[in-house]
């Protein structure tokens, strides 16, 4: 059958019906002008053809006797897989890893080695992971950075990422970040990194997010007070509190106010506008002596003037048990108050990243088939050992932590 509805613009070639709109966005981009000029061009003959029959007696069953065009029909791409990452088995789990002990899958996986940096390091995708014009999402993250590196060499789509651990404690961050030029250095070193990588001078950072779990919330709050407008997204793990109102007496009657934390707050507040991105996820552990994760995000989301949902409830002892997803807010509450249940916050970069994040930015993908990068073995978290690298006496108590503290795995 071959029919044209010269109003519509629908062409039945067979017994597919073919908009051309519709057809110019669903085949292949290399063939999409061609066949929607083809399309409007067989629309217009049809009609035309049409017209002229009728005109002149050519009866319809004498149309539909014409040979049909053998014409593909036309699909959606399949979508690409989701990346998941690996659980704990029941074995490994026996073998003594777990929520705070987790088990390294794949290493760097499709992560170049890392480098290092004035602070820190940085892992790139050995291929792809960057726009035609060598622009690279990064993802900064302070504290436990091993961890989170473990889960976001299994699901990250291309984002760059950049581990910073500076010892226990969010005053070692705060301390670290607290002058106006330390993000500037450190951003300036990321981007000297990812040239040397690429051997492109062009390269640069596209979009970037700060991401902390537990004590690394100071780092990002201090950036956040001189820096907010070059920061696009803020992801925390388990890992903003606020403070006590000191006029509003004690125990359960204690207020919560934001205090130190009011920059990390007016972040939320543009994110509620859609101008960023703010993922904050956090367990019911409370520390007593100043509120917790639990009390802040229910200030917060006060302060902002938006309700939880409540999830279904499951079995999971670290499970969902409410959220918030609105603009560009996202707020998710879990089970759990005790050191495991903390532990496994890390895991939801999973998620933060994977569903939130990298689809906003629309993160071009790296290459996962190269050979996998093993895991490293870290030493000390700066690329030398001059003060050069951090400007402040209180930055230098920071790194003077880390050194202390350094991380392994």
């Amino acid at each position: 059958m071959f029919s044209v509805a010269c109003r519509t613009g629908v062409v039945k070639i067979g017994a597919y019906p073919v908009i051309a709109t519709e057809g110019a966005r669903l085949v292949r981009q290399r063939n999409r002008r061609w066949l929607a000029r083809s399309l409007t061009v067989a629309g217009a003959i049809g009609c035309l053809l049409g017209t002229a029959f009728a005109a002149n007696g050519v009866s319809y069953h004498f149309v539909r006797r014409l040979p049909v065009p053998d014409l593909p029909v036309l699909v959606h791409p399949p979508a690409a897989p989701q990346l998941i990452a690996r659980s704990l088995s029941p074995e490994l789990r026996r073998r003594g890893y777990g929520e705070c002990n987790p088990y390294d899958f794949v290493g760097l996986g499709p992560y170049s080695p890392y480098r290092k940096l004035r602070v820190g390091r940085i892992a790139i995708p050995q291929k792809g992971g960057h726009t035609a014009n060598w622009g690279y999402d990064v993802l900064v993250h302070f504290h436990g950075h091993t961890a989170l590196r473990m889960m976001l060499a299994q699901v990250a789509r291309g984002v760059s990422f950049v581990g910073i651990d500076l010892g226990n404690g969010s005053g070692a961050y705060s301390d670290a970040f607290q002058a106006p030029e330390s993000w500037p250095l450190l951003r300036e070193s990321i981007e000297n990194a990812l040239r040397a990588h690429s051997g492109r001078p062009e390269a640069h950072i596209r979009h970037v997010a700060l991401t902390a779990w537990s004590a690394g919330y100071g780092a990002v709050n201090e950036i956040l007070k001189y820096h907010a407008d070059d920061i696009d997204a803020v992801i925390l793990l388990d890992a903003l509190h606020a403070a006590w109102d000191p006029m509003s007496g004690s125990g359960g009657r204690r207020k919560v106010v934001a205090g130190p934390v009011e920059p990390t707050v007016e972040f939320a507040r543009q994110a509620l506008a859609d101008d960023k991105i703010f993922v904050f996820t956090h367990s019911e552990v409370d520390p007593v002596t100043y509120p917790s994760t639990s009390r802040t995000a229910a200030f917060l989301l006060d302060e902002l003037g938006l309700d939880e949902q409540a999830a279904n409830s499951t079995s999971d002892p670290f499970g969902l048990l409410g959220a918030v997803d609105i603009g560009g807010v996202h707020v998710w509450s879990y089970r759990g108050n005790d050191k495991p249940a903390h532990c496994a916050q890390l895991a939801h970069i999973d998620r933060a990243v994977r569903d939130v994040l990298e689809p906003a930015w629309n993160t071009p993908a790296m290459d996962r088939n190269v050979p996998l990068t093993p895991a490293p073995k870290l030493g000390p978290e700066n690329a030398d050992d001059n003060d050069d690298a951090i400007s402040t006496p209180q930055a230098r108590r920071g790194r003077d932590a880390a050194r202390a503290h350094v991380t392994s795995g």
